[in-house]
């Protein structure tokens, strides 16, 4: 794992400019895209809760889904079609669940990392404080929702080998999360038949378990475990994936 880690910090040394620009710009654009035109629109919850703190994690939520996208892709897509990279890595002693595992643990640590500055930016913008256990607990669920969405991009990563087809379905289940997940719409505002649905979502389990935890005070284990059990059943079943795909 720490040679993974190693290799992450390697590659944002590679890439500091453009990344420092783009965690420094991403939370403004969204930012002025998002939260104001909302705020306009809805100003407060169903639960009597200021719109801009209600939405706050899952404006965050959606950054390191952006941040998360291109890493993720790099790594086993460009890595397996371009560079050849992964098929090598594929052929040392570590077993496909191991690869899987520290590739994804490495990706969600730089971009939970990289999270943290929009963090503190959307405080100043959005002007709403943050204890400091709020501040831990919205880490931790910022971390879970990386597992699922790292997981989901990887099996796309793993399941084509067309861009264009990546993109098509980047931008297909990035939506969808958005709009499934309770990111910046409440439930409430949905037809009773799509909550049912949504609602078993893991990425929806996460929103909500943060909102429990933090305006309610209430610390519901089954939001939390479930998405955890989901994550790491996923990267088992991606791992097999890239064994298939790389027939080995």
């Amino acid at each position: 794992m720490q040679a993974f880690l190693i290799r992450r910090f390697w590659l944002f040394r590679q890439r500091l400019i453009s990344s420092a620009g783009l965690v420094l710009i991403l939370p403004i654009i969204v930012f002025l895209t998002l939260s104001i035109g909302m705020k306009n629109v809805i100003m407060e919850t169903m639960g009597n809760i200021a719109y801009e703190e209600w939405a706050y994690p899952g404006i965050i939520m959606l950054i390191n889904t952006i941040i998360i996208t291109p890493i993720i892709f790099r790594d086993f897509h460009f890595l397996r079609l371009e560079s050849q990279t992964l098929v090598t890595l594929s052929l040392s002693p570590l077993s496909k669940f191991q690869i899987v595992s520290y590739l994804l643990f490495s990706a969600i640590i730089e971009s939970v990392i990289l999270s943290m500055v929009s963090i503190f930016i959307l405080l100043y913008l959005m002007e709403i404080s943050l204890a400091v256990t709020s501040f831990i607990y919205i880490i931790i669920a910022v971390s879970l929702f990386s597992l699922i969405i790292a997981n989901a991009f990887t099996t796309l990563s793993l399941s084509t080998h067309r861009i264009n087809n990546i993109f098509i379905g980047a931008s297909i289940i990035s939506l969808f999360i958005v709009y499934s997940s309770q990111l910046l719409i409440e439930f409430d505002f949905y037809p009773k038949s799509l909550i049912a649905i949504f609602k078993f979502l893991p990425t929806s389990m996460i929103s909500n378990w943060y909102r429990l935890i933090v305006f309610k005070g209430e610390f519901n284990f089954d939001l939390f475990f479930i998405p955890l059990i989901i994550g790491i059943l996923w990267i088992f079943l991606n791992s097999i994936l890239l064994k298939r795909v790389l027939k080995q």
